[in-house]
């Protein structure tokens, strides 16, 4: 991982001030890629499609990224 991409995974710990719902997935997008899991861009976006009523909420009560990466990013099976 890179300086800038180490940056950016750290700085999703806490909530960022976004402009929007699409800001924020896209985080969310982009921290799968980066996490020990290593989500392609593509399944990224399928886990996230998967899991937006929970996206949505968690948006709303300002969950940090970091955070809704791992519930949606973990699966068991």
């Amino acid at each position: 991982m890179s300086l800038e991409e180490r940056e950016f995974f750290d700085s999703c710990e806490a909530f960022k001030n976004y402009k929007s719902l699409d800001d924020y997935i896209e985080d969310i997008k982009r921290w799968l890629t980066l996490s020990s899991w290593h989500y392609s861009k593509k399944r990224a976006e399928e886990r996230v499609e998967i899991r937006m009523p929970y996206i949505k909420k968690a948006f709303k009560e300002k969950e940090c990224a970091a955070d809704v990466g791992a519930e949606v990013g973990y699966c068991c099976g």
